[in-house]
């Protein structure tokens, strides 16, 4: 080990010796896994529309809780639940064209095959995986490269152009995994072509501040898009949750190839990588310690600029999943050394400690059978139905809002309805759970 990284390491232990580590957290994620298997969470994608990515971080919270837990009889029936659960969504890509009309959400999914694919090199794993592959080489893009968050067949024009930020955490790390590994290749795939990707939605999703708003409308049809970049005009507290922890994922998996083998176009796309989610998480611990002054707590808020605010009796909320997200992403950051600023590892640290701390106390309850519940997960929300422009005017199910009216698309945030067990948000609170553990030993 380095000088830096024992430096680092040591750094770290002396802040969680400060820390007052929760005494309740030990046993939490699993007894929250345990939660969803007794509700049949996850056993196979659902038919709402956040169906794919849900299933895909129910995915990583398992293959990650698998890792952890000491109980072979408990590994073993994870495990077995995780492998039927991914078969089931083999049908959803037999077909790349059928594929390219689900949202990029489905590179979740395609990440837990290719992980399992190597542990048991299931013919129809491999074939699922080549099919999504097929996929990324033909979805749809922008003029400037970006790829459409979904080529929605049934409503073309509600999603034509529409890049979203959520979609940065299902494509990363699947197309990092799909480089160099014998299939047929595109320039959708491979290190360069992930970073390429996150820095076009960075650039024009930045608020001014660091924080990134949902997404962006290349053709700026959509009257909420700003007539320079297209921006939408809200941080959404989650969105910007998926981008940060896609992010992450996709460094992690750069890291298991950081040896002397390396190629130097690589390490410099890993480095620029790295320098991105540094500028990430430097802002969203900026509204962090702003939440921490309003409430006393920290937490994220459902529209992160606008902290504690209310429109025409609508109120911004602090959001579970996001907040969970975030803690998980701050924790596992510093963990792998991600951050190597000393005082931004530190307030990592503790904003992540403190986000859990906070939606345990306040927003999981224990059931007399002793499973656990999360509230306060909000539903999707979407960029799609807000199209006022007149250049795209058409039926919705969904509010209308006014043309330019910040503050009423604002309220759209504010006004999603929030669900209680949520697979988001439950498996955002493993994920957080077991970093905390790792964190206080």
């Amino acid at each position: 080990m380095t000088p830096k990284l024992l430096s680092l390491f040591a750094a770290t232990a002396a802040v969680a010796q400060t820390l007052q580590c929760p005494p309740n957290v030990h046993g939490q994620a699993s007894q929250m896994m345990a939660s969803n298997f007794a509700r049949s969470q996850g056993a196979a994608a659902s038919s709402s529309g956040t169906g794919l990515i849900e299933l895909g971080i129910f995915y990583q919270a398992l293959r990650e809780s698998i890792a952890a837990t000491n109980n072979t009889a408990d590994k073993q029936a994870w495990t077995a639940y995780l492998h039927t659960s991914t078969a089931t969504a083999i049908p959803l890509f037999t077909n790349a064209t059928s594929a390219i009309g689900l949202p990029l959400d489905r590179f979740s999914i395609g990440t837990e095959m290719m992980r399992q694919s190597h542990e048991t090199q299931s013919a129809s794993l491999l074939s699922a995986i080549s099919t999504l592959q097929d996929s990324l080489a033909h979805q749809p893009r922008n003029t400037n490269g970006g790829l459409w968050y979904y080529d929605n067949r049934n409503n073309l024009t509600a999603y034509r152009n529409l890049s979203y930020t959520d979609g940065m955490y299902s494509y990363p790390t699947f197309a990092i995994l799909s480089a160099g590994n014998g299939t047929r290749q595109s320039d959708a795939v491979g290190p360069a072509a992930v970073l390429k990707q996150l820095e076009i939605l960075a650039a024009i999703c930045d608020d001014g501040t660091g924080l990134l708003v949902h997404g962006y409308d290349a053709l700026k049809a959509h009257g909420w898009a700003d007539p320079e970049t297209g921006a939408s005009p809200s941080v959404w507290g989650r969105s910007q949750a998926w981008y940060t922890l896609g992010v992450l994922e996709a460094l992690e998996a750069l890291q298991s190839a950081t040896s002397p083998a390396m190629t130097l176009d690589v390490k410099i796309t890993y480095s620029n990588m790295k320098l991105l989610f540094n500028s990430l998480i430097k802002a969203q611990i900026v509204a962090l310690e702003r939440a921490l002054q309003i409430n006393g707590k920290y937490g994220v808020w459902q529209v992160v600029d606008l902290p504690g605010a209310s429109i025409n009796g609508s109120r911004n909320f602090i959001e579970t999943s996001a907040s969970l997200m975030t803690a998980y992403s701050l924790l596992k950051s510093v963990r792998l050394n991600i951050l190597e600023d000393t005082k931004l590892r530190t307030k990592a640290i503790k904003a992540g400690v403190g986000l859990w701390e906070n939606i345990f106390e306040t927003h999981i309850t224990r059931n007399a059978n002793g499973t656990l519940d999360l509230s306060g997960t909000s539903s999707i929300a979407s960029l799609s139905p807000q199209i006022v422009n007149a250049k795209v005017r058409y039926e919705l199910n969904f509010p209308i809002l006014p043309i330019g009216n910040v503050d009423s698309f604002s309220q759209y945030y504010f006004d999603r309805p929030t669900a209680n067990n949520s697979l988001i948000g439950t498996s955002a609170f493993i994920l957080a759970s077991l970093e905390l553990e790792k964190l206080c030993g």
